[in-house]
């Protein structure tokens, strides 16, 4: 076992990472993107449009704030990929004629005739709890649904100082002693910049490693049992 000294330095170092790495990400999101010349051609856009006969209707003040408040692009790769991303938001908030759901905390922002274009519906979430979200009823003339070309217009700046310090901080988490560490301080969640792959090689390495104390006559003759957890 580690001294106590140890693994409180070893704490003050991830800490320490953990803060320059949040710096580093801070610095990356600044660089900000650079305009393309020439758009790229990049997948597809599912998309809810208002059209020109909104202009017909009393509330289009109200339909058109409601229209503000929804998700009204859905991308992907190919019109089945953005298809499917259609259907699973059908499938989490439910989709009324065609037309998104909103929360409460969206209805609640609502002028009162906005307000008065929803109704309350109860649903289940994926952890079976009980939600509160509003169908919208506004007229299907004022809106259609429609596949549009998606391109890249934009390309993020890159530093590359940046990205290999962050690379280098990344593989100091994984190193033993700080991987421990580094658990403990974020064992309430999941590191996204940590791939699963990266722990399951370390994982596989540290067991490969222990097997190094073993005689290769018994290794051979499978009677060392070893398993990853």
């Amino acid at each position: 076992m580690k001294p106590k000294h140890i693994k409180e330095q070893r704490q003050k170092e991830v800490r320490r990472i953990w803060n320059r790495r949040y710096e580093i990400w801070n610095e990356m999101r600044a660089l900000g993107y650079i305009k393309l010349d020439k758009p790229i051609r990049h997948g597809w856009f599912k998309e809810i449009v208002i059209t020109h006969k909104v202009e017909r209707y009393k509330n289009e003040a109200a339909i058109l704030e409601l229209y503000d408040k929804i998700e009204k692009c859905f991308w992907g790769r190919t019109k089945p990929d953005a298809e499917s991303a259609w259907q699973k938001q059908t499938s989490s908030y439910l989709i009324y004629r065609d037309f998104p759901t909103i929360s409460k905390k969206q209805f609640n922002k609502l002028s009162f005739k906005a307000q008065c274009l929803c109704t309350p519906f109860y649903y289940r979430n994926a952890q079976k709890k009980l939600r509160l979200r509003f169908y919208i009823r506004i007229p299907k003339a004022a809106y259609r649904i429609k596949y549009t070309r998606a391109y890249i217009t934009h390309s993020k700046r890159i530093d590359p100082q940046l990205e290999s310090e962050s690379a280098l901080l990344d593989q100091q988490l994984l190193k033993s002693g700080y991987y421990e560490a580094n658990e403990r301080q974020h064992n309430w969640k999941d590191d996204w910049n940590l791939s699963e792959r990266k722990k399951e090689k370390l994982i596989i390495e540290r067991a490969l490693k222990r097997l190094k104390s073993y005689p290769i006559k018994d290794i051979l003759e499978e009677q060392i049992l070893w398993e990853i957890n």
